[in-house]
């Protein structure tokens, strides 16, 4: 008798354990698309240069992934994209957002690239925007210190040399 309990209790757990993971595997492969509709939708916006939007589901995705570092990292480009459009350099557009303004978008896109760097240090983007970041800051020994570290793991990079030869060239000056 006790045996038949455990026998068909046995039967019953398996038959569950199937049910689960065939009704849980299309929501999990749901989710899955969703986050990429809505990275594919971010990185749209962006290369529109409709950052605030890009920005806007950028979060929702951090909401669903904190930890991912392109993510990250793709926010802080829109931040410092919305700084840049500030700058008395950039033409008017309407894109351009009141609510974000020169030093606050300059600190916010670097903590994205500082979050992206917690995740993964060896990111030669977020140092790069941790590097132009305090460059913006006037921090010019602490923005030198960024392109070396991007240097050392890709020494070949020719954007990052681009940025140390200029905050050199600006030490020679300075």
């Amino acid at each position: 008798m006790y045996n038949y309990i455990i026998k068909n209790f046995m039967k019953s757990l398996t038959i569950f354990s199937f049910i689960i993971i065939f009704l849980a595997s299309p929501a999990f492969s749901e989710e899955d698309n969703n986050i990429t509709e809505l990275i594919d939708e971010a990185e749209q916006y962006l290369l529109k240069g409709e950052y605030k939007k890009s920005i806007t589901v950028y979060d929702q995705v951090l909401e669903i992934l904190p930890m991912d570092s392109k993510t990250h990292k793709m926010k802080g480009v829109a931040l410092s994209n919305i700084r840049l459009q500030s700058t008395l350099a950039s033409q008017e557009t309407a894109n351009t957002s009141a609510r974000y303004d020169i030093l606050d978008t300059n600190k916010l896109s670097m903590l994205e690239f500082y979050k992206a760097l917690e995740i993964d240090p060896d990111s030669i983007l977020a140092l790069n925007g941790m590097g132009l970041g305090f460059g913006n800051f006037g921090e010019y020994d602490e923005a030198k210190k960024y392109f070396e570290r991007a240097l050392e793991i890709e020494p070949d990079n020719f954007v990052t040399k681009n940025y140390l030869d200029y905050i050199t060239s600006f030490f020679l000056f300075y």
